[in-house]
C-alpha cells in the first residue's frame, strides 16, 4: 500500500518511521526535530510545496508540548528565557509563514533563500568557534606565563 500526498508517492510506513527515528534521537536533547524534516521532505521525497513549512509547524506543535510539560514537572523550566524566546518565535513563525507562501512559493527560489540562510549561520558558527579557540589559546599562554613568572619569583 502506497500513500500519494501532493506529488509524493511512498510506502505508507516510511514517513512515520522517519519522524519516529528523528524524534527518538533528538527529543533527549530537547530538540523537536522539525528542522530535519524540511530537508528530508524536500531532498528525499521531492515534496517542495509551500505546505512543507506547515508540516514542520504541525510537527513542532505536536512534539514540543511533551517536552515542555516534562521540563515544567521537573522544575527545570526557565520561564524568563521561555517567554523571551516565545516573544520572538511566535511573530517570527507567523511572518516566516507569510513570506514562504507569498514571496517564496517557488521551490527553487526557496532553496536558494534557505541556502543563503544556512550559509550565513554556518559562517557565524565558524567565526564563533575560531574566536573561542583563539581566546582559549590566549588564556593558556597567559596562564603559562604567570606560572613561569611565579617560578622565577620563587627562585
Amino acid at each position: 500500500m502506497y500513500v500519494h500526498i501532493g506529488s509524493v508517492e511512498t510506502f505508507f510506513l516510511i514517513p512515520p518511521l522517519i519522524t519516529f527515528t528523528i524524534s527518538f534521537f533528538l527529543s533527549s536533547a530537547g530538540v523537536s526535530g522539525a528542522f530535519l524534516l524540511l530537508p528530508i521532505q524536500m531532498s528525499v521525497f521531492g515534496y517542495v510545496s509551500p505546505s512543507v513549512s506547515a508540516t514542520n509547524q504541525l510537527y513542532n506543535a505536536v512534539g514540543i508540548p511533551g517536552g515542555l510539560i516534562r521540563y515544567v514537572k521537573e522544575g527545570r523550566m526557565l520561564w524568563p528565557l521561555a517567554i523571551t524566546v516565545a516573544a520572538g518565535a511566535l511573530p517570527g513563525a507567523i511572518l516566516g509563514g507569510i513570506i514562504r507562501v507569498e514571496y517564496l512559493p517557488n521551490p527553487t527560489t526557496f532553496k536558494i533563500f534557505a541556502g543563503f540562510v544556512l550559509l550565513f549561520l554556518g559562517q557565524r558558527l565558524a567565526i564563533d568557534i575560531l574566536k573561542r579557540n583563539a581566546d582559549a589559546k590566549k588564556i593558556a599562554v597567559e596562564k603559562k606565563f604567570r606560572e613561569k613568572a611565579a617560578e622565577l619569583a620563587k627562585a
